[in-house]
């Protein structure tokens, strides 16, 4: 068995690995990079056969999560070639496409269930579902030629799954061969250990108790662990909570109880400007049409502010000018804040301009420093190779059997 790299080795997103064996091969992951100006036909990785369906012996692409930068670019993928993915996850993407290229719909799926083994070809796939930011993720463990490969696609240990972190690290694949390892967050500063989802919820309530106007909950709407943080936070303080349709229908769609449920009394549900144009224009009145009873209006916003927490994006900004809801309220943004240099407008500078407080409250999506090198410690993999990071030199600190190498390279596991 042999893999290659052909994105990821030294930058964040664009993972792609390309596993070989016996002259098969699958792939890990088939994302469209975050860095760079290349159109997603640039982007695509040189694997004979990916788009023309011509190589009999790529046998299939194995999807870790829902996050574009893992999945992005599978859709270029001829459709003869079988995608491999989670089954919520995979509702999820179908979902979001009604609301715009957000998310996938494959033609041909399989999808796979936590630490049950399946086959491609010669390669015996074993998921783990793991704790990340994206919804239904997971790890790889890959055997064939005798050989173990284990990829950790995108981890952490501190958010509402952590007990699937620990479960790894108790139970998990020992004296893996080779091990691709996530490392996001080395090189962050102030990142060596990051705060539970459930201390969020407690920096959340102080928050929004001491707030007198409407609270903006800035957040990814498919960070369906945050949209819990806010949701437990929210219930505390008594508040009712809105959510906008794209939203409501990711939640329906899913259709857990262990989440709120956007049709019953959990949740009240917005539809933005931008959604009703877009649902209008579509003739798409069914996306709306199970929420009728849950629905809430700009005059309630601005008469029940005190009493009320949505979701925000940056596509609402007219729809809260519009509705004259923003006197004594609060945006707290739960994501990554490089973000916010990229954003227009400036939600800074237009908090400001409306008096409007701005907060962040967040925590990431990874593995901080203590947890990668406790993944590495319980799987003692003979050799470390880094991926989905700007510091390969960081991770000798975790391991001294790392061994780098580069976009393109091929290796023998």
């Amino acid at each position: 068995m042999k893999l290659c790299i052909h994105r990821g080795t030294a930058e964040i997103g664009g993972n792609c690995i390309e596993v070989e064996a016996s002259g098969q091969s699958i792939l890990l992951d088939l994302g469209a990079p975050l860095m760079g100006n290349l159109s997603p036909v640039e982007a695509l990785p040189p694997v004979k056969g990916l788009t023309d369906g011509t190589n009999a012996n790529l046998l299939g692409i194995v999807i870790s999560h829902p996050h574009a930068d893992h999945y992005g670019l599978a859709s270029l993928a001829h459709p003869s070639i079988p995608i491999y993915i989670g089954n919520e996850a995979n509702k999820l993407l179908r979902a979001a496409m009604a609301f715009g290229p957000f998310g996938a719909v494959f033609p041909k799926v399989v999808n796979y269930q936590h630490r049950n083994p399946f086959q491609i070809g010669q390669f015996t796939v074993t998921p783990y579902l793991n704790d990340h930011s994206a919804f239904d993720a997971y790890s790889f463990l890959i055997r064939a030629d005798g050989k173990s490969l284990f990829y950790s696609g995108d981890i952490r240990g501190h958010g509402w799954k952590a007990r699937m972190f620990d479960q790894l690290l108790a139970t998990g694949p020992k004296d893996v061969d080779v091990m691709l390892l996530e490392g996001t967050t080395l090189g962050r500063k102030g990142e060596e250990r990051s705060e539970t989802e459930a201390t969020l919820v407690e920096h959340l309530i102080e928050s929004i108790s001491g707030t007198d106007g409407l609270i903006l909950a800035a957040f990814s709407g498919q960070n369906i662990d945050r949209l819990v943080t806010f949701y437990k936070a929210i219930k505390a303080t008594r508040r009712s909570f809105i959510v906008d349709v794209y939203i409501a229908h990711l939640l329906r769609s899913l259709g857990r109880k262990s989440l709120p449920d956007p049709t019953s009394g959990a949740l009240r549900v917005f539809l933005p400007r931008r959604h009703k144009i877009g649902i209008i224009r579509n003739q798409a009145f069914d996306l709306i049409e199970p929420y009728r009873s849950r629905r809430i209006y700009p005059h309630e916003l601005r008469k029940r502010r005190r009493h009320l927490a949505m979701t925000f994006r940056v596509s609402m900004v007219q729809d809260l000018t519009d509705a004259d809801c923003l006197d004594g309220a609060r945006l707290i943004y739960s994501m990554w804040p490089g973000y916010l240099e990229r954003g227009s407008p400036d939600l800074r500078e237009w908090c400001v301009d409306r008096g409007v407080d701005f907060e962040i409250i967040h925590t990431s999506g990874h593995a901080d420093a203590y947890d990668l090198k406790r993944l590495v410690e319980a799987l003692r993999p003979k050799r470390l190779i880094p991926i989905h990071t700007l510091t390969p030199d960081r991770y000798r600190e975790l391991s001294p059997n790392t061994t780098p190498i580069s976009d393109g390279t091929w290796t023998d596991i």
